[in-house]
């Protein structure tokens, strides 16, 4: 029975963990890199929301430091080159 609860524990810390980002956290870093975006870039306030949507959804879909490079990685460059386009 101990051995059953212990591993129960064990399965539940590490699905927490695996979680990833908080929202939080997530809008935190999106709010951060959109404005410096924005300063750098002289974003018009459509574009600035459409980069910060496009950020947003790339930090919550980090789960480790390996996904950082990933397929997210690539989906977020190809959404910010058709919002930088023009």
């Amino acid at each position: 029975m101990k051995r059953f609860l212990l591993s129960l524990a064990v399965a539940v810390f590490s699905a927490v963990s695996a979680l990833g980002m908080s929202l939080r956290d997530a809008q935190t870093q999106a709010y951060f890199l959109s404005d410096k975006m924005a300063y750098e870039l002289n974003l018009t306030p459509w574009q600035y929301d459409q980069v910060y949507q496009v950020n947003l959804e790339y930090f919550l879909n980090i789960n480790s430091p390996y996904d950082a490079n990933g397929y997210f990685w690539n989906y977020r460059n190809t959404d910010l080159s058709y919002i930088l386009y023009d």
